[in-house]
């Protein structure tokens, strides 16, 4: 059987096995045109006109993933997860996770850029303050530890001259923040008990009419309740949200352990294309100056991420 002869069986398999799921036969399928996993993804439409969304596993990594995401849809308030269509687990096939179809919902964030409506953020945050409160079944596996980065990125070597080349800060300033900064990373406490859905970004949430809704739950954990609201904050400030600061003044350890943590995928990822780069940079600087204000620093003295 050739490679091609393989993925058309499975193409078929799987929508015999979907069909079957929804009774009844579907007309289309397509691969949404944002998103990144090594799952396979469909928008499906059915024979009487409705729609499903569909998540099928491709290995065991994404079989892992998706075993994580149908647990965290169970134990999240409906209004702010996909509603389950159909869960298929059959022994001796990699599961599959069939939802409702969000096609209509609004999505802030596209190929051609975001498009945050009036007023969305605002709820996003509130949505986001609500998950917060959810405890985390005992089945998920605490938050993974954080590496400690700030102390290579600040030894005298290649490492500090690459981040100092980005023009966010002086070595000046770097001196004088380094102590502030190694400590922050180092004391920050990602435990807890709250539902962390741990790759919360402006690509996984959609309004749909009066609910906000999030997706793609396969790195879902038990871990602290700021988690999300922290790695959302930048992202949602460079696409004209509210200063972190405004948001979250005491957390000097989440800005500079996000910081740390971008400040070494650019300098790692040697193949990431430019414009996500520029992204990560920019996400960068407004982590700098985030860590300086709840740590009492001076304001980062290179280059405001407006200009970046």
């Amino acid at each position: 059987m050739s490679p091609d002869d393989a993925r058309s069986t499975s193409a078929t398999t799987l929508r015999t096995r979907v069909e079957r799921a929804v009774d009844q036969p579907t007309t289309k399928w397509i691969v949404p045109d944002t998103g990144l996993t090594a799952a396979a993804r469909f928008l499906v439409t059915l024979k009487d006109g409705s729609g499903v969304f569909v998540k099928a596993a491709t290995d065991e990594q994404t079989e892992r993933w998706l075993h994580t995401e149908y647990l965290a849809l169970r134990q999240v308030p409906e209004r702010f997860v996909p509603r389950v269509v159909a869960w298929l687990d059959e022994p001796g096939s990699r599961p599959v996770l069939v939802v409702e179809d969000l096609r209509r919902a609004h999505w802030p964030a596209g190929h051609e850029g975001v498009d945050w409506r009036e007023g969305d953020i605002d709820r996003v945050l509130a949505a986001v303050a609500d998950l917060a409160g959810v405890r985390a079944p005992a089945a998920f596996e605490p938050t993974p530890p954080r590496p400690a980065y700030w102390p290579s990125l600040l030894r005298e070597g290649p490492d500090r001259a690459a981040f100092l080349d980005l023009g966010l800060c002086s070595a000046g300033w770097l001196n004088g923040a380094a102590t502030a900064l190694t400590e922050a990373e180092a004391g920050l406490d990602d435990s807890g008990d709250s539902l962390v859905h741990g790759d919360l970004r402006s690509d996984n949430i959609c309004v749909a009419d009066d609910r906000v809704v999030f997706v793609d739950w396969s790195d879902a954990s038990r871990g602290s309740a700021e988690h999300d609201l922290a790695l959302l904050l930048p992202t949602l400030h460079l696409e004209g949200g509210p200063m972190p600061y405004d948001v979250l003044p005491a957390a000097g350890g989440w800005a500079a352990a996000g910081g740390a943590s971008l400040a070494r995928r650019i300098l790692d990822d040697a193949g990431a294309p430019g414009w996500l780069v520029k992204v990560f940079v920019r996400l960068l600087a407004i982590d700098l100056a985030w860590a300086a204000s709840c740590l009492d620093l001076p304001r980062p003295d290179g280059i405001d991420w407006r200009s970046i």
